[in-house]
């Protein structure tokens, strides 16, 4: 009966097909290719240009059974605060539930002298926290442990000097003072969510330091729950800050570009990911403070593993994005990729010294941290104003109307859902259906895949600075090529790119794979 059920359903479905609004067709491309991500216009109001922000997603503030993306704090263009005073850190909250239209928040809370902004209007879009920028924001589930976050913590960064006092937030709206953790003061750390903890990793002044905090509740304290933190043994990584940590999901065995299932023998490990990183001049292990492009894991916060040690992978860099992400989860079997975004080189590293970022327009994927596949297509340089990627989030419009392509670093990424059309019925289906996705070159070649148009899982980019321009306060959704595409070829030019989650779909039964790379 089920079987029968989901025939029909399939067969009453309307073929998926690459949209012409997802192609690419570029001269400077050596095929055609499917976009990887969109400009997502915006409506309404939206928060102003910033870097070194922190975003999380969590229960809207109105409608708790639904997820928002929430934005905090960050870097911008010098402006007159709530107070009049003339500043770059921001001290505001935002939440959008579809990253094209954002809603900022007028704030309650711990209004305390000495502690945050004691002077600012309770309602006002001033926090009660100090304005800041590169300090982390993280929602967590308390010790029931059954999975759904409780609390959103918001952790450390520039106020303007580095920090460490701690604030909770159960709705978004209301935010009250944990008091100063135990771990040193401290910007640009990293920080993730692992066995229900969440860990505050590195940062600035240079640290290699891990410090693991859990969600208690606390029927005293306004939140209704306060952080304990317990620190591990500083790690065998190098002191570092701006680098990138997510936890994530991998199969024990070494994965490579094959792997196409995921497997009941898989771990949960904490990854640390590059880094603007180097010893103090007085240590005997100085050799220059300058970028990296280490890997790491743990799956304790206690016993560390260097996991990726060709060094000609990706290139060493800082205040990048990263993030663990599945892109269908209506399919238990499909791994989840880490991906590394943009940031920037800076440092010094025998005679050469870089002393303002030099960003990146790469995107790089991985199962397990060991083997990296670069998604996108670049040439060209800076220098000579020919630089060229197939990353659409480094495209800008000049004067003129000329479009140039440049580096971004200090963004977010967050996965979330986007919402889309598939089937072209003029319609945003609620509910799950199954949808035939069948190549443009063989309509006989096709895959059939669960999906809900209202959620399909996406990457958002959001904000950041260009590298020679300006702050900016842009969001992109990643297009069905992020799943498609390497090195800048769809389905190594073997197959076409399936919209929403469909993933490639080979024109030849010849050939078979998540790239219709394997030969069959």
């Amino acid at each position: 009966f089920v079987c029968a059920s989901l025939n029909e359903a399939i067969s009453q479905a309307t073929f998926a097909i690459g949209s012409n609004d997802d192609l690419r067709n570029d001269a400077r491309l050596p095929v055609k290719g499917t976009k990887n991500w969109q400009l997502l216009p915006q409506r309404g109001t939206t928060f102003s240009p910033r870097h070194s922000h922190a975003t999380t997603v969590y229960k809207c503030p109105h409608n708790p059974s639904s997820k928002c993306l929430w934005l905090t704090g960050g870097y911008s263009e010098l402006h007159r605060s709530f107070d009049l005073r003339m500043e770059n850190e921001i001290c505001d909250v935002w939440y959008s539930k579809d990253g094209r239209e954002w809603n900022q928040v007028g704030l309650d809370g711990d209004f305390i002298q000495g502690v945050g902004n004691w002077d600012a209007k309770p309602g006002s879009f001033a926090a009660p926290w100090y304005a800041r920028y590169g300090h982390s924001l993280d929602a967590l589930d308390d010790e029931d442990g059954d999975g759904i976050a409780d609390v959103m913590i918001l952790a450390g960064g520039n106020n303007p000097m580095p920090s460490n006092d701690v604030w909770l937030s159960t709705d978004g709206l209301r935010w009250y003072f944990d008091g100063y953790a135990p771990w040193p003061k401290r910007a640009h750390h990293s920080t993730a969510v692992l066995q229900g903890k969440l860990f505050i990793l590195g940062g600035t002044p240079l640290s290699n330091s891990v410090w693991a905090g859990s969600l208690v509740k606390n029927s005293t304290r306004a939140a209704g729950y306060t952080m304990k933190w317990i620190q591990m043994k500083d790690a065998p990584w190098t002191p570092r800050a701006g680098a990138c940590a997510i936890a994530h999901s991998f199969n024990d065995e070494d994965d490579d570009i094959g792997t196409e299932e995921f497997t009941n023998n898989t771990s949960e490990a904490l990854f640390i990911l590059g880094g603007l990183a180097g010893y103090s001049e007085d240590d005997p292990d100085y050799e220059g403070i300058r970028t990296r492009n280490d890997v790491w894991k743990t799956t304790d916060g206690k016993f560390w593993q260097k996991v990726m040690t060709n060094t000609t992978i990706w290139a060493g860099r800082a205040f990048h994005g990263c993030t663990s992400w599945r892109s269908n989860d209506n399919d238990p079997t499909t791994p989840p990729k880490m991906f590394v975004l943009g940031g920037g080189y800076m440092g010094t590293e025998g005679n050469r010294e870089v002393r303002s970022l030099e960003t990146y327009t790469d995107t790089w994927w991985s199962y397990n941290g060991v083997e990296w596949m670069k998604v996108n297509y670049d040439e060209g340089s800076i220098y000579t104003d020919n630089l060229y990627s197939t990353n659409e989030w480094t495209e800008i419009t000049v004067e003129g109307g000329r479009k140039v392509y440049r580096g971004k670093w200090g963004f977010s990424v967050e996965g979330f859902v986007t919402s889309q059309d598939l089937n072209g019925d003029g319609e945003i289906s609620t509910e799950s259906t199954m949808m035939k996705a069948c190549t443009n070159a063989n309509k006989t070649q096709c895959k059939t895949v669960l999906v809900k148009e209202e959620q399909i899982p996406a990457l958002f980019l959001i904000g950041g600075k260009v590298e020679g321009f300006s702050v900016v306060s842009d969001t992109f959704v990643s297009k069905p090529g992020i799943n498609c595409e390497l090195s800048g070829i769809t389905c190594s030019n073997r197959g076409t790119c399936g919209v929403g989650v469909a993933g490639c779909i080979c024109h030849s039964s010849n050939f078979t794979g998540s790239y219709c790379m394997q030969p069959l």
